[in-house]
């Protein structure tokens, strides 16, 4: 329960976006954890929790980035799971659009 309790805290601070079509589209209509199905969607930090609770000082300086994405709930899987090439070959998408890494942010990537 606390965890639904905490992201719904974070879906009033943070944007919300979903997968669609390969891309990632505003999802203005996600008010809370109710807002949808659970057993088919996941809503994921772009930036992880664990960023935010283990560096705290580095996650206020890229907090700015902090966006929730729906998405199907094997795609989530496969983000944890699966290699940049072989979850673009599955997906058509780029991980470091769904997912937060200090070494693209290093490089601009998400300038």
């Amino acid at each position: 329960m606390r965890g639904l309790v905490m992201m719904n805290d974070d879906i009033k601070k943070y944007p919300c976006f979903l997968v669609y079509n390969k891309s990632i589209v505003p999802a203005n209509w996600i008010e809370s954890t109710e807002s949808y199905n659970h057993f088919v969607y996941q809503l994921n930090h772009f930036i992880r929790k664990s960023l935010r609770k283990n560096s705290p000082e580095f996650y206020k300086r890229v907090e700015y980035l902090q966006k929730l994405i729906l998405m199907p709930s094997q795609m989530n899987y496969d983000l944890e799971t699966m290699g940049e090439d072989k979850f673009f070959k599955k997906w058509g998408m780029d991980k470091n659009n769904l997912v937060f890494s200090r070494l693209k942010w290093r490089e601009g990537f998400y300038d």
